[in-house]
């Protein structure tokens, strides 16, 4: 089995965490790549590649790193449904799957103890004149918003050709299930069970009593319209691209998921829980309670 590992190397711990990782991997027979500019931090055992080809050769990818770091490999990784499991080295980490101290457990992807939970992601470009000049997936969400902090945008809001909505504010979140946890969950929007697969709409400081999240079947077709100058879009935090006055930005389900491996026995209320409690910095009780017995 050819398992690509794949480390922020900006993360505190990262060498030891690497280290361990293709430890336990090696010793159960799994053939471990390591992109080249992480070579220095294991230096037997492994194959160095780079990025691009261990996602593509891999049959599994270990993430150490954050929820960001996954993000900003989701559309590689969905691209050749390369399954990913997460190791948290950041904060919250509701992709991720374990903790520093849970790396062992990254044994069972040698042994076929696991599970996949696909994640749906969205699709999103930007149409300017008939001509598209944009295009991007994300895991997590699309962001439309204005560029300057005392200002407000209007947008209007279509589902299938059809006006849902249009008001004033500072911009408009589309979720994937998976992103309902993140930005949209803090813009007052809710939270979806990632089986679901909805699309989640939730208006950015509007300044109008009417505007409300919502929430659209994942074969909808969305598009958002900003009247005016002073506006841009991104996909999961990346480079805000912007809007020119008649752009249309258009998000629909993507085509192909990002594939989430499970260790432990643990669902998504759980994780919930644990995450968005007082205690959701306490990584020490994710050891506690969600071990197998």
């Amino acid at each position: 089995m050819k398992i690509f590992i794949s480390p922020n190397l900006r993360k505190q711990g990262i060498a030891q965490a690497v280290q361990r990782t293709c430890a336990v991997l090696t010793a159960h027979g799994a053939e471990v790549l390591l992109p080249r500019q992480a070579s220095m931090l294991c230096e037997t055992g492994v194959t160095c590649v780079e990025q691009t080809d261990g996602i593509r050769m891999a049959d599994a990818m270990v993430v150490l790193g954050g929820d960001g770091t996954i993000l900003r490999i989701a559309a590689q990784a969905a691209e050749h449904q390369t399954p990913i499991l997460g190791v948290n080295l950041g904060h919250v980490g509701f992709m991720t799957e374990l903790e520093p101290a849970e790396i062992d457990l990254a044994a069972r992807l040698c042994t076929g103890d696991y599970r996949i939970d696909d994640r749906m992601m969205l699709s999103a470009s930007v149409e300017r004149g008939g001509v598209q000049v944009y295009h991007a997936e994300a895991l997590n969400e699309v962001l439309v918003s204005k560029l300057r902090p005392l200002h407000i945008i209007e947008l209007r809001l279509a589902s299938d050709g059809e006006t849902v909505t249009a008001f004033k504010g500072d911009g408009l979140i589309l979720a994937t299930p998976t992103g309902t946890t993140a930005y949209s969950h803090s813009a007052g929007g809710p939270i979806i069970e990632p089986t679901a697969e909805n699309i989640a709409v939730t208006p950015i400081c509007p300044f109008t009593i009417g505007a409300k999240p919502l929430v659209f079947s994942p074969h909808r077709t969305l598009s958002v319209q900003v009247s005016g100058s002073g506006a841009c879009v991104s996909a999961d935090g990346s480079q805000d691209f912007m809007l020119l006055p008649d752009d249309i930005v258009t998000v629909r389900r993507a085509e192909r998921p990002v594939r989430l491996i499970r260790v432990k026995n643990r669902n998504f209320y759980q994780i919930l829980r644990h995450k968005l409690s007082d205690k959701g910095e306490r990584t020490d009780e994710v050891s506690k309670t969600s071990e197998d017995p």
